[in-house]
């Protein structure tokens, strides 16, 4: 079966399309080129070329993933954890987080989440996270005696995070939240921070993912859209129904 356009819809109803320029067959990888010439008759930059093409599009799929789970998920708190101890290690930092991941499920039950590394300016690391259903211990952050508040919103920390400081918020808006936390996953962040071939980032087993719908044209409901996005391969439109 030949796909022209693939059709993401979420559990609100809003629904993503992407129309192709050239259809691909299901099962293959729809990213992949047509190499034209042989390995041997590559050049050094056509090498390099598809090089940074297949590293590009590897963290579109990770970032595209992460944004369908924000998406698809009952994620309400937003978290930031970071580190005293662990400045310059960055797998010390990465087993802390699992560690501590696996004790607040064993103390508190399951719960979703979603933890992406960031390098900060100083070198070192900390974690941008989502989670739903997570009853731990929240206490109220303050300063000389006054709350603390973000945006007009209150923050709190987390009494359960002894690795360094904590800060959550409440999620009002999931598609801004989904937009904020896919900003960190860069090149920089594949490269310098997880490593090439590792864990990008760190999520729970079960979290749902949008239904997906094909058509082997481009669908009539297209006829008198814009899209949102385009470039020489693909269009790419956000609606909220059809």
């Amino acid at each position: 079966m030949f796909v022209k356009c693939k059709v993401k819809t979420y559990p609100d109803g809003t629904k993503k399309v992407y129309v192709y320029q050239e259809s691909y067959i299901v099962g293959s990888d729809d990213n992949q080129q047509d190499l034209t010439f042989s390995e041997d008759n590559r050049t050094d930059e056509m090498i390099q070329a598809d090089k940074e093409h297949s590293e590009f599009m590897n963290l579109m799929r990770t970032r595209n993933k992460i944004q369908d789970y924000c998406l698809s998920n009952d994620f309400d708190m937003f978290w930031t954890l970071t580190f005293k101890n662990e400045r310059e290690n960055d797998q010390r930092a990465f087993n802390r987080l699992s560690e501590w991941l696996k004790y607040m499920k064993k103390k508190y039950g399951k719960f979703d989440y979603i933890f992406i590394p960031e390098r900060h300016k100083d070198g070192c690391i900390h974690f941008h996270g989502v989670t739903g259903g997570f009853n731990c211990d929240l206490v109220q952050a303050s300063k000389d005696g006054k709350e603390i508040r973000h945006n007009g919103h209150l923050v709190y920390n987390c009494a359960n995070w002894n690795y360094g400081y904590s800060t959550v918020t409440k999620i009002r808006d999931k598609r801004k939240t989904a937009s904020y936390i896919t900003k960190y996953v860069t090149k920089n962040f594949s490269q310098d921070i997880v490593g090439k071939g590792k864990k990008k980032y760190w999520s729970s087993r079960g979290l749902r993912l949008p239904a997906i719908t094909t058509y082997e044209h481009t669908p009539d409901f297209l006829k008198n859209s814009l899209p949102d996005y385009e470039n020489e391969r693909l269009s790419i439109y956000n609606m909220t129904e059809l």
